[in-house]
């Protein structure tokens, strides 16, 4: 799961995720438009809704803290 994560966040970035889990996306080439597409290709990718709660800045901060929220949206998966 962890690795779709990694390939899906990487189609919208500058640079590899893969060991920058802790740098800004932004920093890594993210903006707002391509935030908006991440959102909806990351919804589909784990059959699973962002409540509004979750659709602020720091969700979407760094590769951490999204896939900390993704965690929390499918805990039949985390970790994996």
């Amino acid at each position: 799961m962890k690795n779709i994560f990694i390939q899906v966040l990487n189609n919208y970035l500058s640079d590899d995720v893969s060991n920058n889990f802790e740098t800004t996306l932004k920093d890594m080439g993210l903006d707002s438009m391509a935030s908006i597409e991440l959102l909806l290709e990351l919804e589909d990718q784990f059959d699973i809704v962002f409540p509004d709660e979750l659709l602020t800045e720091e969700t979407f901060s760094t590769a951490k803290t999204l896939w900390e929220s993704i965690n929390k949206l499918t805990p039949d998966k985390a970790g994996c």
